[in-house]
């Protein structure tokens, strides 16, 4: 519709009727967009649900370990029935009567579930391509077991237990007499593989004085354990580089060598390597076409 001006000049309407089809055309790909997101997230929590039931009964747990699934648009993998990544946490499991608070972690590639058995909950068997497992103990594990190795009184106030990595070659190699080891070059770690220099150290009470307990290991990767051979030690307060008698020293390095029970890598995962991070001692290994819920 037009209206005519003074100089008798056409004019076009306002266009309200344009400008309320553009709207509602904007709210309505908002909502739409609003219930894709929702249906995303719905159907990743009941595949993740379902994913964590059999991981809670494949690990043996107490609890249901957490389960994040990746990639981009959960619902673009659920119709073609394969999924790109889903990522497995356990915490707190409890090894034999030695470690209490381990971790286990999975990272799950190429994962394939038909959309029926997700949207039904009727998944009985969940095939996976390749597993990354890693079995993590914290530096709280390791003191409550060396406290149950030593079997006496010589380190049974070491407090503050810290663990960090440091290369084979360092740990075989002592400082001059009165020396120290340059702190700064420990955590200068190794290609992975079945063993790993550490650096455990701790805080103990000698001759009255704090002082800082340092013990330098090797780890190895042995069945459903880490082997820990404690090579030497050294010892910090405020009198400076401190030496104990032989015998002492030895012993102390015997309460230090003991193994670590893992338990089995989940999923059925290979060891392959044992790591040294900051506040953490680790088992890695890697399968291939895994059957989640399988027997």
């Amino acid at each position: 519709m037009t209206t005519m001006t003074n100089s008798g000049r056409p004019q076009a309407a306002p266009r309200r009727g344009r400008s309320k089809a553009v709207r509602r055309l904007v709210i309505t790909l908002v909502v739409l967009a609003a219930l894709l997101v929702a249906a995303d997230f719905g159907a990743a929590a009941v595949f993740e649900h379902e994913v964590s039931k059999r991981a809670k009964a494949q690990f043996g747990l107490r609890d249901d370990p957490s389960v994040k699934v990746g990639g981009f648009s959960f619902l673009a993998q659920v119709i073609a029935g394969e999924y790109d990544t889903v990522t497995v946490d356990a915490k707190g499991v409890p090894v034999q009567d030695t470690l209490r608070d381990v971790e286990v972690h999975a990272d799950l590639r190429g994962i394939k579930a038909p959309l029926s058995d997700v949207v039904s909950g009727s998944l009985k068997q969940i095939p996976v391509r390749e597993v990354d497992g890693q079995v993590r103990i914290k530096a709280a594990d390791v003191n409550h077991a060396l406290q149950e190795n030593q079997g006496n009184s010589v380190i049974a106030s070491i407090k503050n237990l810290t663990i960090d990595p440091a290369s084979k070659a360092l740990v075989a190699t002592a400082p001059a007499d009165g020396g120290e080891t340059d702190l700064d070059s420990v955590e200068t770690a190794d290609t992975e593989g079945s063993t790993a220099g550490v650096r455990l150290c701790g805080t103990v009470e000698v001759a009255g004085l704090s002082t800082e307990l340092c013990v330098f290991s090797i780890i190895s990767l042995e069945q459903d354990s880490i082997a820990i051979n404690a090579e030497r030690l050294e010892l910090r307060n405020a009198a400076g580089a401190t030496r104990l008698p032989s015998a002492v020293e030895d012993t102390i390095l015997k309460v230090f060598s003991r193994p670590l029970p893992t338990g089995s890598l989940p999923f059925g995962v290979t060891p392959t390597a044992v790591t040294v991070e900051p506040g953490l001692l680790s088992v890695k290994g890697k399968a291939t076409d895994v059957v989640l819920g399988g027997s």
